[in-house]
């Protein structure tokens, strides 16, 4: 999830510096076209057009900026979730993408086995998980409910990845 972590870090520097770029975030059209982006890769991911890596970091790249732009002018000018909430994401992401997705095809047989049984054993699906960052993106009043819905996303997208790239 490159991109995702790129979004992140660029949201995380214009935020802190209060760039004179961030009221353009928060415009129609750029709402507008994170909902586009969004829809365009849940699409692509139902029907199976894009691999599982490329139409997730679309999915979590496009809700950022859906994110963004539909919070931001609902609370004040330089509210630190506007800093913190991304660079925590770009750090997670990277962490779980180099310490784990990167080396899933090095893991041990018993490895692979418990990471088998904790995807059967998860309460909610990949399916179920994006249904909550979406509509953890509509209730405002709950600040910390879209990085909540984030972070589980970001754990059921390893696990995901790493599964396909053992099984490939």
């Amino acid at each position: 999830m490159i991109a995702f972590i790129v979004f992140n870090l660029l949201l995380a520097t214009l935020a802190l510096n209060q760039n004179e770029f961030l009221p353009l975030l928060t415009t129609p059209a750029v709402l507008g076209l994170g909902l586009t982006a969004l829809a365009g890769s849940l699409l692509a991911g139902y029907y199976k057009k894009l691999p599982s890596l490329v139409w997730h970091d679309a999915f979590a790249s496009s809700t950022l900026l859906v994110w963004y732009s539909y919070w931001q002018p609902q609370f004040d000018e330089g509210t630190p979730m506007f800093f913190v909430f991304p660079l925590y994401y770009a750090l997670l992401t990277g962490f779980v993408t180099l310490a784990l997705i990167n080396k899933s095809r090095d893991f041990d047989v018993e490895s692979v086995r418990y990471l088998r049984q904790l995807e059967k054993l998860a309460r909610i699906d990949l399916r179920l998980s994006i249904i909550l960052v979406l509509l953890s993106l509509l209730i405002t009043r709950h600040y910390a409910l879209y990085p909540m819905a984030m972070t589980y996303f970001i754990i059921r997208h390893t696990m995901t990845v790493c599964l396909e790239k053992i099984d490939s």
